[in-house]
């Protein structure tokens, strides 16, 4: 019985092949403990070819970067956050941070990398925060420095506010996705979401009558 021969990869397809099965290698075991051969096996080809794709593991990173970007994933919220006439920022905020969620779930190999890199002190660990959640603090930063103009908010860093908003949400992701815990992975998405920001609003408000 004669064997069929197995379709061969475009040099695009074998590429895009090798970041996949890195990200999934990376996300399993961390960037130190994966190797350029276990990459290769998974791909089922040699170490020489992967190499010739990717000459040194920071390209691999940026490859694995663009795979993983929040840019291909952001453009529904960008429309409203930029966008829209008008919009109350509660209602913004929720579904800014239910995006976050979601992505999360959906997409949770990034955020495993993101934590192997920090733990490994990887270089890795900044351009992956940087790529993901730059944007998400720059506009919540901006918007809390609006409010703080107007006298809604107190006074303060509002970039380190927008911090503190992410880093709540990062964990509330951390806890979802990769711990698993049971009392926060059966909460609804949109509750989760909406939760955290009434709570982070309601800590940045002045109380009427009152001062910041």
């Amino acid at each position: 019985m004669t064997k069929k021969k197995r379709a061969r990869l475009s040099a695009e397809d074998r590429r895009n092949l090798i970041v996949t099965k890195a990200v999934e290698l990376f996300a399993q075991q961390g960037f130190r403990a994966t190797r350029v051969k276990d990459i290769a096996e998974a791909v089922g080809t040699s170490d020489a070819l992967v190499f010739q794709h990717f000459p040194t593991k920071r390209e691999l990173y940026a490859a694995l970067l663009e795979q993983l970007c929040a840019r291909k994933h952001f453009t529904e919220v960008e429309q409203l956050l930029y966008y829209a006439p008008e919009y109350v920022l509660e209602d913004v905020l929720t579904k800014l941070s239910a995006w976050v969620l979601e992505r999360t779930e959906a997409e949770s190999a990034w955020l495993r990398l993101i934590l192997y890199a920090a733990l490994e002190r990887d270089e890795a660990a900044g351009d992956l925060t940087d790529e993901h959640f730059r944007r998400i603090i720059d506009y919540v930063a901006y918007e809390i420095a609006e409010g703080q103009s107007t006298g809604r908010f107190r006074t303060g860093d509002s970039k380190a506010h927008a911090r503190a908003f992410f880093a709540g949400l990062l964990g509330l992701s951390v806890m979802r996705t990769v711990v698993r815990d049971a009392d926060f992975a059966g909460d609804n998405t949109q509750i989760a979401a909406a939760t955290h920001v009434a709570l982070f609003l309601r800590g940045l408000e002045i109380p009427s009558g009152g001062s910041a």
